[in-house]
């Protein structure tokens, strides 16, 4: 097995407050997995950041399962005019062995990380 963990970045303006919103997926490749059941564990962050002195606006750390996941966050958009958004973390696929739903005798096999930067100004919304 193989993942290949991707992250997409998408904003949008309402109520005078831009909302970034990160898609990710997992993006696995199955080999020969068996009659083993799967499940993939997600740890990231989000974060919105003022492009003038680099300070955080909003941040969120994530934490997750199942093949995709949507996380969001947010900035009043009053004296901004530009906001630079970046998500990373990391994906492991994990085998459930016995598909007993205990996890003290699973196993990671595979893993893998993501990073996504995108730099929006507010005109552009």
């Amino acid at each position: 097995m193989i993942v290949t963990p991707q992250a997409e970045i998408s904003a949008h303006i309402k109520n005078q407050k831009v909302y970034a919103t990160a898609q990710i997926n997992v993006n696995p490749q199955i080999v020969a997995a068996g009659n083993i059941p799967i499940y993939y564990d997600y740890q990231g962050e989000l974060a919105i950041y003022n492009t003038r002195n680099g300070t955080v606006i909003d941040v969120l750390a994530f934490s997750g399962g199942g093949l995709s996941q949507f996380y969001t966050v947010s900035a009043d958009t009053s004296g901004h005019e530009r906001f630079v958004i970046i998500t990373e973390g990391s994906i492991r696929a994990i085998t459930d062995i016995g598909n007993d739903g205990d996890t003290a005798n699973d196993k990671v096999v595979a893993e893998g990380e993501f990073h996504r930067e995108w730099e929006i100004a507010i005109a552009d919304l």
